[in-house]
């Protein structure tokens, strides 16, 4: 059979090249960036290959859990630097609002990187079923050749 009803090729893609492509702000699938309306709004599907980003309910859970955890982490790093770098006498209310200002503004500055991330978290964790609307030439095999791994 010739055409696209009888496309098979698959495209193999390791962990660590959907991770760094979610790092990015990119589609974990095609490398596409500019999925993002405004900071926070994700467009639903990926202009390129069509890849659903929402592709079970509460898919979002996993992406937020990320960004509260970098922010835990910064306002923990922000503690441990400011206080040793003052050490013996760390003025605790400067470095207590350097870490409000942390806290607010890493998950709002994290947020597009986080639904990048998880997005490619997902897609290792829960592969493409035969079905999931991607474009020809961009389904996905998690058979990474040797050498890759």
């Amino acid at each position: 059979m010739v055409g696209p009803a009888c496309h098979t090729a698959t495209v193999a893609l390791s962990t660590s090249v959907m991770m760094r492509r979610g790092l990015f702000r990119h589609c974990p699938v095609c490398n596409r960036g500019h999925l993002f309306r405004r900071w926070v709004v994700m467009a639903d599907t990926c202009p390129r290959c069509g890849l659903v980003f929402r592709r079970a309910p509460g898919q979002w859970l996993g992406s937020w859990f990320l960004n509260i955890c970098v922010a835990q982490a910064a306002v923990a790093l922000v503690l441990i630097v400011g206080v040793a770098a003052t050490w013996p006498a760390p003025p605790m209310w400067a470095i207590g609002l350097a870490d409000i200002g942390v806290a607010i503004a890493v998950p709002f500055l994290f947020f597009p990187f986080s639904r990048t991330i998880w997005t490619a978290i997902d897609l290792v964790m829960r592969p493409l079923e035969f079905g999931e609307g991607v474009a020809p030439g961009f389904e996905l095999d998690h058979r990474v050749p040797a050498g890759r791994r």
